[in-house]
C-alpha cells in the first residue's frame, strides 16, 4: 500500500480539527510536517501527534519534500503556497475557496494542469449525509425533472474573525457560498448561464458580506436560488427542491427529507379550454386527490470519507471527488456573483 507523505499548512480550526486528525488516522497518509506561524500551535502538533513544525512553507518544502501538501491556511495565502508546492513537485489538496478571486484561481489551476500536478479542492459539503441522501432521492426520479432548487443557510451570527474582513477575502459569499454553489452545480450537473447577486453587511463586526442573495440559471434550465443570511432571527428551510411531479424539503429538526409527489395516474384529467368564458363559471385546476408521501431519514445514509477519496485520487490515480473543471466553474460563478453585486443590478 502506497503511503502519501503529507504536509499540512495551517493549524487553524479546519486544519487542527479536521485535516490533521484525518491525515494521522488514515493509514494511507503519513503526517511528515505542519506549517504555522504561531509557535504554540506548532508545539501542540508536536505534543499531540509527534509531527515536526515549520514557521513557513518554503523551509518545509525544501527540507521535507512531501508527496502531498494540504493547504488549510487563510484564503489569501493559497495561491503562493500552492504555486510553491507545485514547483517542489508536490500534489496539492486545497481548502475552499481556493483563491480570493477568479484571476488567482486561474493561475493556480492553469499551473497545476501545465505542470502535470494533481490538484483537488476540499468541498466537504458534498460528503454530508443530507447531500448524499439528496443525490439518491433525485436518482429515483420520484419528483420528476428538477426545475428549481432553493438552498438557504440562515441564522443570527456576528462574525469577528478574519473572515469578517474584505481584505482577507472574507464574507459569506466566498465562505458558505463556495459550499452551496458547488453543491447546486454538482447536483444539477450543470454550468451557470446567468447570474444575479446582491450582498449586504448587516450583523457582522467587519465589512465583509454576511447576507447573500444569488440566483443562477443553469445551461440546463434549472433555477438555483441561494440565500445566506447571518442576520436572520427566523430560519429558512435548508433545502427545497422543485420537480415537475412534486417536491422535496429537508427537515432539519427531524434530519429527514420529506417528499410529496404524484404519478401520472394520480392527477385529474383536465382539458384545456380555448375560449374566454370558463365553462360553468368554474376555474378548474386539475386537483391531485392524494399526494404520495415518502420520508428519507438521513440516518440511513453515511457520510463520504473525503480522505478516502483523496487517497483514491492522489495515490491510486482514481477520479477526483472534485474535478479541476468543477472548481474552475465554482470560482467563475463566485466571481460573477461578486461582480453583479458591485454593479447593483439583476441581469
Amino acid at each position: 500500500m502506497k503511503t502519501l507523505r503529507t504536509a499540512l499548512i495551517g493549524l487553524g480550526r479546519i486544519g487542527w480539527q479536521y485535516h490533521l486528525p484525518s491525515i494521522v488516522d488514515n493509514p494511507g497518509f503519513e503526517a511528515v510536517a505542519v506549517v504555522d506561524p504561531l509557535a504554540e500551535r506548532r508545539q501542540e502538533a508536536r505534543d499531540a501527534y509527534g509531527v515536526p513544525g515549520f514557521e513557513d512553507h518554503a523551509s518545509m518544502l525544501s527540507e521535507v519534500r512531501p508527496d502531498l501538501v494540504v493547504i488549510a491556511s487563510p484564503t489569501p495565502f493559497h495561491l503562493a503556497q500552492a504555486l510553491d508546492a507545485f514547483a517542489a513537485g508536490c500534489d496539492v489538496f486545497c481548502d475552499k475557496p481556493i483563491a480570493t478571486c477568479l484571476e488567482d484561481a486561474e493561475k493556480m489551476l492553469d499551473a497545476a494542469e501545465q505542470q502535470g500536478i494533481k490538484f483537488m479542492s476540499y468541498q466537504p459539503h458534498r460528503t454530508h449525509p443530507d447531500y448524499v441522501a439528496l443525490l439518491d432521492i433525485l436518482g429515483r426520479d420520484l419528483i420528476g425533472t428538477v426545475y428549481m432548487i432553493k438552498a438557504a443557510r440562515t441564522r443570527w451570527r456576528r462574525r469577528n474573525d478574519w473572515q469578517a474582513w474584505r481584505k482577507n477575502g472574507g464574507g459569506m459569499l466566498y465562505n458558505y457560498g463556495a459550499h452551496m454553489i458547488d453543491q447546486l452545480l454538482h447536483v444539477t450537473q450543470s454550468r451557470a448561464k446567468t447570474v444575479s447577486c446582491s450582498l449586504r453587511s448587516v450583523a457582522t463586526l467587519g465589512d465583509a458580506d454576511d447576507v447573500v442573495k444569488a440566483v443562477v440559471e443553469t445551461d440546463t434550465g434549472v433555477i438555483l436560488d441561494m440565500d445566506i443570511n447571518q442576520a436572520a432571527a427566523w430560519p429558512v428551510p435548508k433545502w427545497h427542491v422543485f420537480g415537475h411531479r412534486g417536491g422535496a424539503v429537508y427537515d432539519v429538526q427531524q434530519r429527514a427529507w420529506r417528499l410529496h409527489y404524484y404519478l401520472e395516474g394520480d392527477i385529474e384529467d383536465l382539458s384545456l379550454q380555448q375560449g374566454l368564458a370558463a365553462e360553468g363559471r368554474i376555474y378548474k385546476v386539475g386537483e391531485i386527490s392524494n399526494w404520495r408521501e415518502e420520508v428519507f431519514p438521513v440516518a440511513n445514509y453515511e457520510a463520504v470519507d473525503f480522505y478516502e477519496k483523496c487517497y483514491e485520487y492522489f495515490a491510486m490515480d482514481g477520479a477526483p471527488l472534485v474535478s479541476i473543471a468543477e472548481t474552475r466553474e465554482l470560482m467563475r460563478v463566485l466571481d460573477e456573483c461578486s461582480r453583479k453585486a458591485e454593479e447593483g443590478c439583476w441581469s
